[in-house]
């Protein structure tokens, strides 16, 4: 093993049947008498093998917490900067819709109350929507809301256009099956595409025994999609052309 003298630091090999703890050495260079302290030597040599291991791993592990508590303050300001109060973006979104539904019209809409024998009262709003773009639409959606005395909302609700129930199903059907019709996507995608310049889609939209009485209603148009545009050589000869 080595050994480092403790009055001039020389090192020196001594064989390890020599090696014990306590027994007296001389230095061959400055001829100091000292004795060999097994025990302080094995634990420095162990320090010298532990130690540069556990720095590292200190290391990593602060560095791993830098980067997270970077990577939660970098979350933090998106957060704050995409839902701050800043009223912005909703007013561009109502800009956008507008523009996307504004030659789209309703015409013959209307409200009345049905006595369902399994539900009870279903407030009831229908009409047609109209297409009044040059170009073909399809899917549009629209949103209904009723209210209370005080202006209060009671319930809002989405609906895609395309079907409506007659008098005698909404009197007799339960509201599963009713939902079940009103979002039938055959019906929907049967009336609800391609809707060209003066086509109309009927809409309704079911309000199922809303807790309070109703005073007022509104009905809205929500959403809107350009139809695909016909395949190069003109429309189909269904179309007249």
């Amino acid at each position: 093993m080595e050994v480092k003298c403790p009055k001039c630091s020389s090192r020196f090999n001594l064989p390890d049947q020599v090696a014990k703890d306590g027994v007296k050495l001389r230095c061959s260079v400055c001829s100091h008498v000292f004795p060999l302290e097994l025990k302080g030597a094995e634990e420095k040599e162990e320090e010298k093998l532990v130690l540069p291991e556990q720095k590292k791993s200190k290391k990593r592990v602060i560095l791993l917490s830098v980067l997270l508590f970077l990577l939660c303050l970098a979350g933090a300001i998106a957060w704050q900067f995409m839902f701050s109060g800043d009223k912005e973006p909703g007013i561009a979104s109502d800009i956008e819709l507008a523009n996307k539904v504004k030659l789209l019209t309703m015409r013959n809409v209307r409200q009345y109350i049905v006595e369902n024998e399994k539900i009870g009262k279903i407030f009831v709003i229908e009409g047609k929507v109209v297409n009044e773009f040059p170009e073909p639409k399809e899917l549009i959606a629209v949103e209904g809301a009723i209210y209370s005395r005080d202006k209060r909302v009671i319930a809002t609700k989405k609906q895609r256009c395309g079907t409506q129930l007659s008098l005698f199903q909404l009197q007799v059907l339960s509201e599963k099956e009713m939902e079940a019709f009103l979002n039938n996507k055959v019906e929907i995608l049967t009336n609800n595409i391609n809707l060209k310049q003066g086509a109309e889609v009927p809409f309704m939209i079911l309000f199922y025994a809303p807790e309070e009485e109703v005073a007022e209603f509104g009905v809205r148009i929500v959403d809107v999609r350009d139809s695909p545009v016909p395949p190069a050589g003109g429309e189909p000869e269904s179309q007249g052309h």
